[in-house]
């Protein structure tokens, strides 16, 4: 149930970023509300509830203001929804680009929260050089959320591969 209250978004951007992304440029305070109703629904469906959706339990308003001002300042709220168009469309499942596999050096945090939680046997189809999986507390926004928890995630994996790369004189 969640999944479907949550991603109207989606469906509207892939779809339509153009009607709603003019809408958004046009209006700094529905711009605000579009993308600030995501963070504490994104963060924790615990808070829904809550008086102000919780909205301030992980997030300063100062920086989720800062983050509504670069869309803002930038007019670019309507090229950053083009890419759900540009992804979720028949030209582009025509290229079966989710059947190629990414044979990089690989790594996965997934958080409590997220939207989609992808099992690890699913994430192996598609990475096949997955050298690190890691499971967090938190939610789609873990960067804003919890930064030295991913911050070290990322120097975790980063140290896997210089570790392999060193054991076998090249990357895997």
């Amino acid at each position: 149930m969640r999944l479907l209250e949550e991603t109207g978004y989606m469906h509207i951007q892939a779809t339509k970023p153009d009607t709603i992304g003019v809408a958004l440029r046009d209006s700094p305070v529905g711009l605000a509300a579009y993308m600030l109703e995501k963070y504490p629904l994104w963060t924790n469906p615990e808070w829904k509830n809550l008086d102000d959706g919780g909205l301030t339990k992980k997030f300063k308003l100062v920086d989720l203001l800062d983050n509504v001002m670069i869309y803002w300042v930038t007019g670019c709220i309507t090229t950053s929804m083009r890419l759900y168009a540009e992804c979720f469309s028949k030209e582009y499942f025509d290229l079966h680009m989710a059947s190629i596999p990414t044979t990089v050096p690989s790594a996965c945090a997934r958080f409590s929260h997220e939207l989609v939680y992808q099992p690890e046997t699913v994430l192996r189809d598609k990475f096949v050089n997955l050298v690190h999986v890691a499971d967090y507390e938190g939610g789609h926004f873990a960067a804003a959320e919890e930064p030295e928890l991913l911050a070290n995630d990322l120097y975790i994996f980063v140290e896997k591969v210089e570790n392999n790369i060193d054991a076998n004189n090249n990357v895997p």
